[in-house]
């Protein structure tokens, strides 16, 4: 920022703080703002930074409306910006008291924005010379804004900075409010601790239900919250791995595939035929990738594949739908896209075999849930883009939650939004985890 050069500059903005709020005679020339700056750059300052400076709404407005009441050559170097509209003419402009007019000023004259020129009998008027250089001026005078105005810009700065984080922060403690929830609920089923339990119901308690005031949740509280949301979501994933690793490790030979034997009776039902039913148990899904994934080559696999694929299975996704771009999108991809919460819950659902779509539709329809879809929502999406696409839809959502630049804050309307464009076949599955596979995992989170 280039400013003109002058012998005071430097000590300019802190005598404006400690400036006498009234004077007389002639006005000292000011420094002018910074080259390139007008007055509406102080305006666009001061709102930026009126949180750091204690502007109440209406007092900034009076402020804007006298900045706005002076000429663009009153800010220039060698000049004096001077408002010297009548305290009654004030009044009536904002339809309020004279006095209240008066405790504006010196709200302001307090925090070193402004002070009066006194004509000795509190009149304020002002005079111009030919070139339009005001001569006598008594009145509100406005270069403090000037000499702090490098202040100003760097507090502005700093509010948007502050803004954005806890723009950030909340959208994240939101989402992990989501993941707590639904540890909280798999630890019920499983029987864990009642301790850990009983701690993230009292941590998902002080979490409020709609916004975070200012006053009561500052900045650092709220950063603070969602370590501590992360912390507890760590402790139940710990606690919830080793009771299932329990649980596997206790359970019988029944999901135990006997492929070298004539006896193949005690296989469980699907593994031999490479089916299962979906979750809602309406129809028959492959174990493998969805037809054509991942650019699946044409010859013996292909053939292999089409053979495979159980009845009804090419009539999805419906005639309406004419391609999300699943077609294009392979496991691995999906599974490296997925968040480490989402990963964790599929291969749950695979069980000790590796992960499939079959899993990932199951872990999909849990994952809905906890997003909070609707059930009316999560059936068009799979009865009309298919359960793979859906699944993929699911995933792209849940990782979206965690996104440290611009994080889904609704997921219903985000995947209402992604039906709607499949059904004007402007659905992209495939971009989306490409785009996502470019990004690293997020550090923290929905781990």
């Amino acid at each position: 920022m280039e400013y003109p050069t002058h012998p005071d500059w430097i000590d300019a903005a802190e005598a404006a703080k400690h400036r006498p709020a009234f004077s007389s005679g002639i006005l000292i020339p000011s420094i002018g703002l910074p080259k390139g700056k007008t007055k509406i750059d102080v305006v666009k300052a001061l709102k930026r930074a009126r949180c750091a400076l204690d502007l109440k709404p209406a007092v900034f407005a009076y402020l804007e409306h006298q900045i706005c009441m002076t000429q663009a050559e009153d800010w220039e170097q060698g000049r004096a910006p001077v408002a010297f509209s009548q305290v009654k003419t004030l009044a009536a402009y904002f339809g309020v008291e004279e006095r209240t007019i008066r405790n504006y000023e010196a709200s302001l004259a307090r925090k070193g924005l402004i002070f009066w020129n006194d004509s000795g009998n509190r009149r304020r008027y002002a005079k111009r010379d030919e070139t339009g250089k005001l001569v006598d001026a008594y009145g509100i005078v406005l270069t403090p804004l000037i000499e702090r105005f490098a202040d100003i810009e760097k507090m502005g700065e700093a509010e948007d900075y502050d803004l954005k984080l806890r723009t950030s922060e909340i959208g994240r403690i939101r989402s992990l409010r989501r993941v707590l929830s639904y540890l909280a609920q798999q630890a019920h089923a499983h029987d864990c601790s009642a301790d850990l339990i009983r701690s993230a119901e009292i941590l998902l308690g002080r979490i409020p239900g709609r916004s975070f005031s200012k006053k009561a949740w500052p900045t650092i509280a709220v950063c603070s919250l969602r370590l501590e949301l992360e912390d507890e979501i760590a402790r139940l994933k710990q606690a919830l791995t080793s009771v299932l690793d329990q649980e596997i490790s206790a359970q019988a030979e029944q999901d135990f595939r006997h492929q070298y034997t004539e006896d193949t009776r005690q296989n469980p039902v699907g593994t031999c035929s490479g089916e299962r039913t979906s979750p809602d148990g309406d129809e028959v899904i492959l174990q493998t990738e969805p037809a054509n994934a991942g650019g699946m080559e044409e010859g013996s696999r292909g053939q292999t594949h089409r053979e495979n694929m159980p009845t009804g299975a090419k009539a999805r996704p419906k005639a309406g739908i004419t391609s999300t771009g699943i077609e294009h999108i392979r496991l691995d991809q999906v599974m490296n896209v997925a968040s480490p919460l989402m990963q964790d819950m599929i291969q749950l659902e695979a069980g000790e075999r590796e992960a499939n779509w079959t899993a990932l539709d199951r872990a999909a329809a849990k994952a809905a849930g906890y997003l909070g879809l609707s059930p009316a929502l999560w059936t068009s999406l799979r009865r009309e883009t298919g359960p793979a696409a859906a699944s993929v839809c699911i995933v792209v959502t849940e990782r979206r939650l965690s996104d440290p630049n611009n994080p889904v804050a609704n997921p219903g309307g985000f995947v209402s939004g992604m039906l709607t464009r499949a059904r004007q076949g402007k659905l992209y599955l495939h971009k989306s985890v490409f785009g996502l596979l470019k990004q690293p995992q997020p550090e923290s989170g929905l781990t």
